[in-house]
């Protein structure tokens, strides 16, 4: 899988959904952000931030999935990155 840009900041901050590391197994991606304050590699329960604004990484990939048009190839490595983690939040 190619690397998929989820985001990118004014301070050259990226998310970016990919395989390319050594937390993603069987072609399943990992959410890889590096910016300022956060760097690292991500499964679908991580939390992200400082209390109180903790976010899950899950969430992140859904907000970015159900804004704008996505690809076939985007819904699909959002979904799959979504399904490790059955009890949070999914796209239908």
């Amino acid at each position: 899988m190619e690397d998929i840009l989820i985001t990118k900041d004014e301070k050259g901050g990226t998310a970016i959904l990919t395989t390319s590391s050594p937390l993603s197994h069987y072609g399943i991606p990992v959410l890889r952000i590096e910016a300022e304050d956060v760097d690292g590699d991500f499964g679908p329960a991580d939390l992200i931030g400082e209390v109180p604004n903790l976010v899950s990484a899950a969430s992140i990939v859904v907000g970015w999935a159900k804004t704008g048009k996505r690809t076939k190839e985007e819904i699909g490595a959002a979904r799959l990155f979504l399904c490790q983690w059955p009890d949070g939040p999914q796209l239908r």
